[in-house]
C-alpha cells in the first residue's frame, strides 16, 4: 500500500479535527490563524465530551453520531455567538492587537507551511515505510488494539471505553480522545493505517498551526515571525518523531500538539482592551480548547500548568499593576496574593492526589551526571541514546538563545523565557542522577526526558520565530534587500546546517521503530511474520480464539487479522487469573490440569508461537513475566501446524479438549 492511497482520507482526518473546531471558535468570535490554529484542541475537547456523554446513555460511537455531536455543537456556539453579538465584532480580527495579514504575507505563511509541513510529513512517511505498517513498540501494540476496539464496539469514552483492553475485567478511566477521532476517521480500511496517518496530521497540521497561532499572539505588530515558524518547527526531532515512533504515545502527542494553540487562546482571552462580551466568549473557547488538552492526555494538565502559569501570572500582574495606578493598591497587591495561594495550593493538592501520585511514584534510571541531557537539548538529540548522531539543530538554538536575549532586553514576552527554563530544568531533572530529590517534579510526565522535552519545543519555536525575523530586518536594512528575499535567504541557511530539516534524523527516528531491523526496542515481528499474521483473516477460523507470548507478536492478530486473542496488550492482565496463569504455566499443559482448566474457560483454539530469541541477530522483544509462553516446542498429540511466517507460526490446539 502507498502513501497517495490513504492521502485522500489522511485529508479527511485532517479536516474532521481542524474544522469543527474553528467554526465552533470563529461562530464565538476568534478569527483568522488563531482559530485555525485552536480549532484542534476545540475539537478535541468537545469530542472527549461527547465521547463520554454517549458511552452513559447508550449512543454508539459512529462516524454519522460524531458528526452530528460536533454540528450541534457547532450550532450551540452560533446561538452564543449571536446572543453576545460576537461573531461578527470587528474586534475579534484584531484580537490583542493582531492586522489581519497581507496577502502577500498569506501568501509566504502558505509557501513556508508548505515547505515545513510538507518535508516534515514526507521525513515520516518515509521512516514509517508503508501506511500499513506496523510500528512496533510497547505502547503502540496498545494504541493499535484500542483502536480496534473503539471501531467494534462502537464506544469511545474515556470512562471505561478501553475495558476490553482489560479483558472486560476493570472499566478505568483511559484518555481516549484520540482513539475515538481516529477509529471514526473515514477511508481507512484498517487501524494502523488510520494511526500512522494521524501522525502525520498531528505533526504537520495540528502541531503547526498551533505555533503559528501562539507566534501571531506573542508578536501581534509583527508577520514576519509567523511566517517563519513552519520551517523552524520542521527542525525539531523531539516533537512529533519521537512521541510517534519511539515513544508511540499517540494520546499524549495529540495532548502536546494542542498546546501552542491553547495558550494563543489564553493569550487572547486575557490580554487587550475586549468588550465583556468578547472576554466570555473566548474564554468559552478557551474552556473548551484546555478541555481538549486535558482529556486528550491528563498529563495536559501539568504540562498547561508547566507552560502557562507564567503566561497568565505576567498577564495577571499587568492587570493589577493597572488597576493599582489607577488607585486600588491594596486591591491589587492582596489580589496577585490571592493568585500566588491558589497556584501553590494546586500545587500542592496535584502532588499529594492519589492518582497523580501514583504516577509520581513511577520509578525510571536517568543519568549521572546533567550533562548529556543538556548537550542532547543543545543540539535536538533524542534523549534516549541507541540513536547516531545524523544531524543537529545547533542553528535554530543559537537563534532561540538571541530570542532570549532580545526577549529580556525588550521586556517583552518574557513568559517565554520562563517557560522554556521551566521545561528544560524539569527534562534535566527527569533525564539525570535518579537520587535529586528535586526529580520528583518530573513525576507528572512519568520522569521521561524524553516526554517532558517536547515541552521545550514550543517556547524555543516561537523565541527563534522572533530572533530570525529581528536578523531579517536588520540584514535587509543594511544591505538594502527586500526583507522576503532575506527571509527566504535566511531559511535556506537553516535548511542547508539542519541538513535538510534535519531529514536524516527524522526518517532515523521514525524507522527505528517500522521498518530498521533489528527494532531499536526489541523486535516483536519480522517481515515475513507481518504477513502470516495478515493471512491469519483467512486461514485462522471466525471464532478462533489465539494464546500467544505477548511481545512475540500474537497481540497484533486483533487489529490486523480481526482475529481474538487472549493477551490484547503487552502489559499483564493482573485481574484476571486465567490469563496470569497461562502466562507463568502454559508450557505445563500436560501435567498441570489448572492449565487446561484456564485454556477451556478463555476458549483458546489456536497457539501463537516463537522462536526467535533475545540473542538472535534481530533481537527479540523480551518479558519476564511470560515464562510459561515463551518459545514454546508444538509436539505429539493436540497441535496442527496452520501457517508460518519468519519464526513465528500459528498452531490449532486441541491438547486440552479431552
Amino acid at each position: 500500500m502507498s502513501w497517495t492511497a490513504v492521502l485522500p482520507a489522511t485529508v479527511g482526518l485532517a479536516l474532521l479535527w481542524v474544522l469543527p473546531g474553528y467554526a465552533v471558535l470563529r461562530l464565538l468570535g476568534a478569527r483568522g490563524l488563531l482559530a485555525l490554529g485552536a480549532g484542534a484542541a476545540v475539537t478535541t475537547g468537545v469530542a472527549g465530551v461527547l465521547g463520554i456523554a454517549y458511552g452513559l446513555v447508550g449512543i454508539p460511537w459512529t462516524l454519522p453520531t460524531v458528526l452530528l455531536g460536533l454540528l450541534l455543537a457547532v450550532a450551540v456556539a452560533a446561538g452564543i455567538g449571536r446572543l453576545l453579538r460576537t461573531t461578527t465584532d470587528p474586534s475579534g480580527v484584531t484580537v490583542a492587537g493582531a492586522r489581519p495579514l497581507r496577502p502577500v504575507e498569506r501568501g509566504g505563511l502558505t509557501a513556508t507551511w508548505l515547505a515545513g509541513g510538507g518535508v516534515l510529513a514526507a521525513a515520516m512517511a518515509t521512516g514509517m515505510g508503508r501506511p500499513d505498517q506496523p510500528p512496533q513498540a510497547w505502547d503502540a501494540v496498545f494504541h493499535l488494539n484500542a483502536l480496534w476496539f473503539v471501531r467494534d464496539t462502537a464506544n469511545g469514552s474515556s470512562l471505561g471505553g478501553l475495558a476490553p483492553m482489560y479483558a472486560d475485567t476493570v472499566a478505568p478511566f483511559y484518555p481516549a480522545v484520540w482513539h475515538a477521532l481516529v477509529a471514526v476517521a473515514p477511508g481507512f480500511e484498517r487501524v494502523t493505517e488510520a494511526a500512522n496517518a494521524s501522525s502525520l496530521v498531528i505533526g504537520s497540521v495540528i502541531w503547526i498551526a498551533g505555533l503559528v497561532a501562539l507566534t501571531r499572539l506573542v508578536f501581534p505588530g509583527r508577520s514576519l515571525p509567523v511566517v517563519l515558524v513552519p520551517v523552524l518547527a520542521a527542525t525539531y526531532v523531539t516533537f512529533p518523531a519521537v512521541a510517534v515512533s519511539m515513544l508511540a504515545v499517540w494520546p499524549f502527542a495529540l495532548s502536546v500538539a494542542c498546546l501552542p494553540g491553547t495558550l494563543a487562546l489564553v493569550i487572547a482571552t486575557t490580554r487587550g482592551v475586549l468588550s465583556w462580551r468578547m472576554h466570555t466568549s473566548l474564554a468559552l473557547g478557551l474552556a473548551l480548547a484546555v478541555g481538549g488538552v486535558v482529556l486528550a492526555h491528563p498529563s495536559g494538565l501539568f504540562s498547561l500548568l508547566l507552560l502557562g502559569l507564567p503566561l497568565v501570572t505576567v498577564l495577571l500582574a499587568r492587570q493589577l499593576l493597572r488597576r493599582a495606578r489607577l488607585g486600588s493598591p491594596l486591591l491589587a497587591a492582596l489580589a496577585f496574593a490571592g493568585w500566588l495561594a491558589a497556584v501553590a495550593g494546586l500545587l500542592a493538592f496535584l502532588v499529594t492526589f492519589p492518582p497523580v501520585r501514583s504516577i509520581m511514584d513511577y520509578r525510571r534510571g536517568g543519568q549521572d551526571s546533567y550533562l548529556p541531557g543538556l548537550g542532547s537539548l543543545l543540539v535536538d538529540h533524542p534523549l534516549i541514546y541507541v540513536y547516531k548522531i545524523t544531524s543537529v539543530n545547533l542553528v535554530v538554538t543559537i537563534l532561540v538563545l538571541l530570542g532570549v536575549a532580545l526577549t529580556v532586553r525588550r521586556v517583552h514576552a518574557r513568559w517565554l523565557v520562563i517557560s522554556l527554563l521551566a521545561a528544560v530544568v524539569v527534562t534535566l531533572l527527569a533525564a539525570g542522577p535518579p537520587d535529586n530529590p528535586w526529580r520528583v517534579l518530573a513525576g507528572f510526565w512519568y520522569t521521561q526526558a524524553s516526554r517532558v522535552n517536547q515541552l521545550v519545543v514550543v517556547p524555543s519555536v516561537v523565541l527563534a520565530a522572533g530572533a530570525g525575523a529581528w536578523l531579517v530586518r536588520h540584514a535587509a536594512s543594511r544591505l538594502r534587500v527586500p526583507v522576503p528575499a532575506v527571509a527566504a535567504g535566511l531559511l535556506v541557511v537553516v535548511a542547508v546546517l539542519t541538513s535538510g530539516l534535519r531529514w536524516t534524523s527524522q526518517t532515523q527516528v521514525m524507522a527505528s521503530t517500522y521498518t530498521t531491523f533489528p527494532i531499536a526496542w526489541g523486535t516483536i515481528l519480522e517481515p515475513e511474520e507481518i504477513e502470516m499474521v495478515d493471512r491469519a483473516a483467512e486461514t485462522l477460523p471466525d471464532d478462533a480464539v489465539v494464546l500467544g507470548e505477548p511481545v512475540a507478536g500474537s497481540p497484533y492478530l486483533l487489529h490486523r487479522a480481526d482475529v481474538q486473542v487472549v493477551y490484547p496488550q503487552l502489559t499483564s492482565i493482573a485481574d484476571s487469573p486465567e490469563r496470569m496463569l497461562l502466562q507463568e504455566r502454559f508450557r505445563d499443559w500436560r501435567r498441570d490440569p489448572e492449565v487446561c482448566e484456564a485454556v477451556r474457560a478463555l476458549g483458546v483454539t489456536h497457539v501463537y508461537v516463537d522462536s526467535l530469541t533475545f540473542h538472535d541477530d534481530l533481537n527479540a522483544k523480551w518479558e519476564e513475566s511470560t515464562p510459561g509462553l515463551r518459545n514454546i516446542e508444538p509436539e505429539g498429540d493436540g497441535w496442527r501446524l496452520v501457517d508460518e511466517g519468519g519464526h513465528a507460526s500459528l498452531w490449532e490446539f486441541t491438547g486440552c479438549d479431552r
